[in-house]
């Protein structure tokens, strides 16, 4: 059934492949779950509407159109229509979904999409007339004057010029214009396989055989006269008052292929974008001309010079001929496809599927793509091989098309539609193998219709297939979405890219590796010479440290036709992108041969002078490359790839480490802290090797507290909650060794100076253990905890007197201090829970409700200490876990919005992109985890959809089916951000509260502009070692109604900010200080004076702060808190009494004090606050 379809995205990166077309309905819908309480936050926030918030929700959500849900309003049925059997058709639909989809809701998903990227009947004959319009203007040019093929000076070059870049100028022959042999129409439109919404129509015009000379096949005199003769078509065309726009781009990126592009006016004023493509008569050329050993560019016409050589000294240039070919056997390939296709349309519904599938890989683009017309050619294959059938549905020809796709080997054994064998002189398949990387030939026999595509691209494609197979196979996966509607750009779906920024220093690289005549056979593109050469040298060089490399396709360029063509390979820089095997790619040395095989030497010069003889502990002698010390930060070690990479393209291609530019890194300095120690500066790195160390002295710890004998109850469990045990600390705390300067100190603790700065921020480390058993365990609460309280004494002492550890006990925890990092333990029973929950009601009966403290103590004990150590276990797994949600916890913060969602949400949503990567695959590095946090956050759908975290993989088809009806039924009263774990199926109890909808926007707008801003500065050629990445970690300031500026001396982490200036106090860590008193921990002056500032004027404002070392708190005021009250002594505080006009003492009312407010904010910061600065005086808006 169909549905209403909602605005379209507005976002570049989502899918705008399945537009409705302007005839149909746009519908926009309030999102009434997401309006704010009134205490929340209104239009303040950056003014951002529900309308923008809207524009975010996924594609696949909305897909609505109005026309059916008309018809089932207007239209009554009937009683007995409604029970009415089922037909042998719907009974063979209701199988057929059974069997072959995954569920009915994925078969009507298919359905609704195939109806919004098919052509309308009404679209179709509108191109059908628009195809007539040009083909009488294309039938009505005049003959020109002939004139020699040099000799271009009668093209009025100020309105139109030659679509080709002619090097070398001279050559030989004469060109006139004569009107097109013929005007047919080919292409996707005529074969029914074109996909909205970039349909275009496909016109070849034929030059007459007069207009060519038998040895035009040489030297490019055949591709010069075509792309004149495609200028004088655009220069008539430009005068038709039909034509809207003329422009020029390139066929599949070829320089050697220019194609015209017009827009011509249709009938309801939507213009049809027609491509014309240049063709020879068929008969002009014989095939075997163009045989791909054959040569018909002569190396000395192209160098300039004037010796005269026979064909047989010659190159081939198999390239060059391929080009032609696609020409010369254009009109017969285009009838193969119609005649093999025919009038199925189950086929042609496949290839809809398998065109949008491509289009969101970005795989279909640019010079050696895998074109929409390759995969036509291939389904046709598959039909002639009988791997498909005309009877199949959509899903069948998707399904098995990527299936033998993910089975095919075109680069080592290729595939072709020619079953001709009369023809002796035609290649073998085993010819075009030794010539060309991908080969898929066509029905002639000469022509390989993957001629210019390189390994890496059919790789990816390959491997996109497979990956799509296994996706088929899990049937809990939402297919649809992974497959039509979530495009995967190259920025986020690799996990390392690179640039080559230079391609100037390319000219060294085709001396390099010999391939001057291949330059000559691609007339000169320098970057499609090399590219083969260099996948296979990074191939070489990353071998067992990635799975996947792919040279990224770059759209082709398009330019007026009064401008000159590009230069053939300035497409600006090369960026290839790798996906990497945690396994291996950190491994700092690169194992080789034995030093006394034969393989050894090609080793050696294969690396260079960094290649080196090692022994190593199974005794062996082999050559190998050390990239580093073993003892790096792995930080450093993920720089690995990096280093080689710039190792080899100098060495192998002559292109210097400037030119390249590696993004993997760049992040990284956001998790750095500087720390100095008595040496200097102390090596932090990212932290993941402070976390290791708290890890192993909390491993020392709880070895202690379960070996304790004299607790009257044992220690069951033993679990950290704390997030530097999650390992998503965003900084992992040092030892507690800074100097006793800056505090007092008695025999057991210290306190800070009055005088001197505040001491740095030292975290507790919290742990949870949980006591056995008992039935002595009291059965009130206060006698519960009375007796808690003496478990923890007695804990204190044990582990002072017996371990000599240095202790601070209080009824509520045991603090304990081990190798100068503090723990927090905490004894725990589950009882204490039903407890609390306990109360007796007038009658004496005692019932058990939820409140807010026994809720908040099953987070603390249960659900808390089980998702610290399902955390653990993904960072187990994945070691990037870490860098990824840190960052994005950063991030967070540094927005000022981290006390208004919960840490845990945020952890759980980085985590469910390595639980649940699809379609991407597992992030190996931080910075693309980041990304896809940010993209997730501004792209999920938050109030229609719920995210399902199956951590442990341990919800059932049942679970899914439970929380979609409860969702569904219950939105109304869930929260806005749901999160579904197998512990917390139904309550989402780490969103609950919070974030506001207010908050949910404002992040949402958030990670949209800061996922725009860091990609674009990824993505740009410009960037540079000073390009500023801490850009999208600088909140904007100008929303908020006041600011309140903090001392940096007194801010506790001050050092952890995003920018460090000279006014920062680096803190100072002794590795010989004692270790006998306890420190100052836990103590905040930003965070205590935040907490202060919410208690007593959270009515008034919404306050926000970077907890990690922000010394600004930016203040937004509640509109309704100014609004005018009857006076009352209960709520008086922060209030002025204003008397009305009348004598009546009830008529006096009250309204907030903003100036005594801001007064108040500078008493309760004393010593802290520098100053309130007022950003917005007038309050009449919110008074």
């Amino acid at each position: 059934m169909k549905r209403k379809q909602n605005n379209q995205d507005t976002d570049p990166d989502k899918n705008k492949k399945h537009q409705k077309t302007d005839d149909d309905d746009e519908d926009s819908e309030e999102l009434d779950d997401f309006d704010a309480d009134e205490d929340s936050l209104q239009s303040d926030v950056g003014d951002e509407s529900e309308d923008d918030f809207e524009d975010d929700i996924d594609i696949d959500s909305k897909m609505q159109s109005s026309d059916a849900i008309d018809t089932s309003l207007s239209t009554k049925i009937s009683k007995k229509k409604l029970f009415k059997p089922p037909t042998n058709d719907e009974l063979n639909q209701l199988k057929e979904t059974e069997n072959l989809y995954h569920s009915s809701l994925f078969r009507m998903q298919i359905t609704e999409l195939l109806s919004e990227i098919k052509l309308k009947a009404k679209r179709q004959r509108q191109i059908e007339q628009v195809f007539t319009t040009v083909k009488d203007m294309l039938l009505g040019i005049t003959k020109g004057k002939a004139h020699e093929l040099m000799d271009q000076d009668w093209l009025p070059k100020k309105f139109v010029k030659v679509p080709l870049h002619q090097s070398p100028e001279a050559v030989k022959g004469r060109f006139q214009f004569l009107p097109p042999a013929e005007v047919k129409m080919v292409g996707s439109f005529l074969s029914n396989t074109c996909v909205k919404p970039n349909v275009t129509l496909d016109i070849s015009v034929t030059m007459p055989v007069e207009c060519l000379q038998s040895k035009d096949n040489l030297n490019q005199r055949y591709l010069r006269k075509r792309a004149l003769y495609l200028a004088v078509l655009a220069k008539h065309l430009r005068k038709k008052e039909e034509v809207e726009d003329l422009h020029f781009t390139y066929l599949h990126g070829s320089h050697y292929k220019p194609i015209l592009i017009l827009k011509v006016k249709g009938d309801t004023g939507k213009p049809v974008t027609v491509h014309l493509h240049v063709i020879a008569e068929e008969g002009l050329f014989k095939l075997n001309r163009f045989h791909i050993n054959k040569n018909n560019v002569r190396k000395q016409w192209y160098r300039g010079e004037t010796e005269d050589v026979e064909e047989g000294d010659q190159p081939a240039t198999p390239l060059y001929n391929m080009e032609v070919l696609s020409d010369l056997t254009l009109t017969q390939n285009n009838d193969h496809l119609t005649n093999t296709l025919g009038d199925s349309q189950g086929i042609r519904e496949g290839i809809y599927l398998l065109k949008v599938w491509l289009r969101q890989r970005e795989l279909d683009m640019g010079y050696g793509g895998f074109s929409g017309y390759i995969l036509s050619m291939y389904v046709a294959y598959l039909l002639s091989k009988r791997r498909l059938n005309k009877m199949m549905s959509s899903y069948q020809v998707f399904r098995n098309t990527l299936l033998n796709l993910s089975k095919s080997e075109w680069t080592t054994e290729g595939i072709t539609s020619c079953e001709d064998g009369e023809d002796s002189q035609r290649p073998l398949l085993s010819n075009f193998l030794e010539t060309f990387d991908v080969v898929f030939v066509d029905v002639t026999g000469y022509f390989n219709i993957c001629a210019c595509m390189n390994k890496s691209c059919y790789n990816r494609v390959h491997y996109e297939a497979g990956k799509a197979m296994l996706l088929l196979e899990d049937h809990s996966l939402d297919s649809f979405s992974l497959f039509f509607m979530t495009p995967l750009p190259f920025l986020r779906k690799f996990d390392n890219v690179f640039h080559i920024r230079d391609l100037s220093c390319l000219e060294t690289s085709v001396t390099k590796f010999d391939l001057a005549d291949r330059a000559m056979d691609l007339g000169g593109d320098v970057v499609a010479t090399v590219t083969p050469s260099l996948i296979s040298v990074l191939q070489r060089a990353l071998d067992r440290r990635i799975t996947l490399l792919q040279v990224k396709q770059e759209s082709t360029p398009q330019w007026s036709i009064n401008d000159d063509p590009p230069t053939p390979g300035s497409q600006g820089q090369i960026t290839v992108g790798v996906l990497l095997n945690p396994d291996t790619c950190t491994s700092v040395i690169e194992k080789g041969p034995p030093a006394d095989s034969p393989e050894a030497e090609d080793f050696r010069s294969f690396w260079g002078e960094k290649s080196e003889l090692r022994r190593f502990k199974d005794g062996s002698i082999c050559e190998a490359v050390v990239w580093m010390q073993a003892s790096n930060e792995i930080s450093i070690k993920r720089t690995v790839c990096s280093e080689a990479v710039k190792h080899i393209l100098l060495r192998q291609a002559g292109i210097p480490a400037e030119s390249i530019c590696y993004i993997g890194h760049q992040l990284d300095p956001l998790l750095y802290l500087p720390a100095r120690s008595k040496a200097g500066f102390r090596c932090y790195g990212t932290g993941e090797e402070e976390t290791i160390a708290v890890t192993r002295t909390y491993d020392s710890l709880c070895k202690i507290l379960r070996n304790l004998k004299d607790l009257p109850l044992t220690i069951n469990s033993i679990q950290g909650t704390s997030p530097a045990f999650r390992y998503t600390e965003v900084f992992p705390p040092l030892p507690a060794t800074a100097p006793s300067q800056l505090m007092e100190a008695d025999d057991t603790f210290q306190c800070p100076k009055p005088t001197k700065p505040t001491p740095p921020h030292i975290p507790v480390l919290k742990i949870v253990c949980m006591m056995e058993g008992s039935g002595k365990w009291p059965d009130e609460i206060e006698p519960f905890r009375r007796l808690k309280a003496a478990f923890h004494i007695a804990l204190g002492k044990i582990l002072s007197n017996e371990h000599k550890l240095v202790v601070r006990t209080t009824p509520g925890y045991v603090d304990v201090k081990k190798n100068n990092y503090i723990f927090r333990v905490e004894l725990a029973y589950t009882r204490e829970i039903a407890l609390i929950k306990s109360h007796r009601t007038p009658e004496g009966m005692m019932k058990m409700r939820d409140t807010s403290e026994s809720i908040q103590l099953e987070k603390e004990i249960v659900a808390l200490p089980k998702l610290t150590s399902t955390l653990h276990g993904v960072q187990q797994q994945h070691n990037t876990f870490s860098g990824a949600v840190r960052l994005a916890k950063r991030w967070v913060s540094s927005q000022l919005l981290v006390d208004h969602i919960r840490d845990e949400a945020l952890e759980l949503m980085v985590a469910q992109l390595y639980i649940a990567p699809n379609p991407f695959s597992v992030p190996n590095s931080p910075l693309v985890g980041f990304l896809r946090f940010l993209h997730l956050l501004s792209h999920h759908d938050w109030s229609r959809t719920p995210l399902l975290v199956n951590l442990n993989q341990e919800f059932t088809a049942g679970d899914y089916a439970e929380i979609s009806s409860t969702f569904s039924n219950d939105r109304k009263t869930l929260p806005l951000m749901f999160i579904s774990t197998p512990g917390d199926k139904l309550s989402s109890h780490w969103t609950t509260g919070s974030p506001t909808a207010p908050i949910l926007q404002r992040l949402i707008l958030l990670a949209k502009e800061s996922l725009k801003v860091l990609e674009s500065q990824l993505n740009s050629s410009q960037i540079q070692a000073a390009t500023d990445f801490k850009q999208i970690f600088r909140p904007p300031m100008d929303i908020y109604d006041v600011i309140i500026h903090l001392r940096q001396r007194m801010v506790p982490r001050q050092n952890q900010a995003v920018d460090i200036n000279n006014e920062t106090t680096i803190p100072l860590y002794l590795t010989d200080r004692p270790s006998t008193v306890m420190p100052v921990y836990e103590f905040d002056p930003v965070q205590l004076y935040l907490s202060e500032l919410r208690a007593v004027y959270s009515d008034y404002a919404l306050f926000f702060c970077d907890r990690y070392g922000g010394n600004l708190i930016g203040v937004l005021w509640k509109p309704q808190a100014f609004d005018k009250s009857p006076f009352s002594v209960n709520r008086i505080a922060g209030k002025m009494p204003i008397l009305l006009d009348t004598d009546k003492s009830s008529d006096i009312q009250t309204i907030g004090n903003i100036e005594a407010i801001l007064e108040d904010f500078q008493v309760l910061g004393g010593g802290l606050v520098s100053k309130v600065e007022i950003k917005k005086w007038d309050f009449g808006s919110v008074q």
